[in-house]
Order: structure tokens, then C-alpha cells, then sequence
């Protein structure tokens, strides 16, 4: 009797122990866990590299980030952060790398499994970019050091050396050659509608002279 007695007691503890938990890690924790922030943002002033930014870290969490590129994980606390800030610079930029980041509790009672998981990866450089004729048109958009083309697109240097420079006559082109082109394009949208009125005014006007000449 003493054993069953003990062991619902023993049972009454586990499961308030739980809810109480439950409720610490609802009401605080898991609102912040919830919160944290995980962005890849590249950097292409005079360096190209990418910054991994987390950010609303608060006191009660901490996190771990796994880099699938060397396959490591680091553990960072509110103190390792500027304000609640994480900044880590990511080098390497010559294939995707991805970021996985996981969001523990660190209250007494609400440790074990990850809060909240967020995943980032940074993309593949461009190595366009470096091109002459990436040089010459910094704007163009395939000449970013990030571009990414839509999934399925393959595109032979000879083409993207062929369409840039179809990019690059048109933005040198005079406002009276845009003129000029627009008018070569489109002219027959213009024409026909003429053409149209012109006969049905010649007809109305022949019509006009035929029943004339019958009253007379």
C-alpha cells in the first residue's frame, strides 16, 4: 500500500512539475523562442561576403547554429550577443551553404527539446559579375553577385555575352532612336485603325453621292 501510495505521489509531482513548466515555457520562453530572427544578408561593398544576423535573443534562450558547410555547430547566449544580436560573417561563397538554427530554453525546468528551428542558406556567388561586360553594366540584372537564375535555366556564356550586349545598345540608345524603334514596332497598330476609317469614310461618301444623283 505504501509503494502505490508513493508512487502516486511520486506521479502527482511528475505531472505538476510538467504543467508548471508547460506554463513558464508557454507564457515567457516560448513567446521569445518564437521571435528570434535568422536572416542571410549579403555584403558587397568593398568585400563580398555574407553577414548570418539573429536577432531578439533575450536572456531566457540561447541558440545553437549548425553550418552544413563544415559541419559544425556553435552555441551562442544572450551574452555573446550586441543587444540581443548575433552577427556572423560567412566567407565562403562559392556554393550555398545553409544554417540551421535552433532555439533552447535555458529557465530552470524548460530545458530539453529546441523551441523553434529556423533555416537560411546563402547563395552561390555569380561568377558573371567579374566579367568585362559585367563591369560595363553594374545594373544589369544578371551581372548581381548573388543572381540566381529560375530553376532549369542554363545559359551559355556566348548567349549571356549575346544579351547583354542587346541590354547595353539599349541603354545607349538616343530618346529619338526609342522614338524611332517604337514607332518601326508598332506602326501598323496605328495604321490599320486609319485604314479603317479612311474606307469606311470613302463608302460613306460614295453612298451619300449615289442616292444624290438618283433624287436628281
Amino acid at each position: 500500500m505504501k509503494k502505490i501510495i508513493f508512487g502516486f505521489v511520486i506521479l502527482t509531482l511528475f505531472f505538476v512539475n510538467a504543467l508548471t513548466c508547460k506554463a513558464v515555457c508557454n507564457d515567457n520562453v516560448l513567446l521569445a523562442a518564437k521571435d528570434v530572427k535568422v536572416e542571410a544578408i549579403s555584403m558587397t561593398d568593398d568585400l563580398i561576403y555574407y553577414v548570418i544576423k539573429i536577432s531578439n535573443l533575450t536572456p531566457d534562450i540561447y541558440i545553437t547554429v549548425y553550418e552544413d558547410d563544415n559541419e559544425t555547430t556553435t552555441t551562442y547566449t544572450y551574452d555573446d550577443s550586441e543587444n540581443g544580436v548575433i552577427e556572423i560573417e560567412h566567407w565562403y561563397i562559392y556554393e550555398k551553404v545553409y544554417y540551421t538554427v535552433n532555439v533552447y530554453s535555458n529557465v530552470e525546468g524548460c530545458t530539453g527539446e529546441s523551441l523553434n528551428e529556423i533555416r537560411v542558406n546563402t547563395k552561390k556567388f555569380n561568377e558573371r559579375y567579374g566579367y568585362v561586360s559585367c563591369e560595363e553594366n553594374p545594373d544589369y540584372e544578371k551581372c548581381d553577385p548573388f543572381y540566381e537564375p529560375p530553376a532549369g535555366e542554363e545559359q551559355t556564356d556566348e548567349e549571356f555575352y549575346e544579351e547583354i550586349q542587346e541590354y547595353n545598345k539599349k541603354q545607349n540608345t538616343s530618346f529619338w532612336d526609342k522614338v524611332s524603334n517604337i514607332i518601326k514596332e508598332y506602326y501598323l497598330y496605328a495604321l490599320i485603325p486609319i485604314l479603317v476609317v479612311t474606307i469606311i469614310y470613302v463608302i460613306i461618301i460614295w453612298v451619300y453621292k449615289s442616292k444624290r444623283g438618283d433624287t436628281e
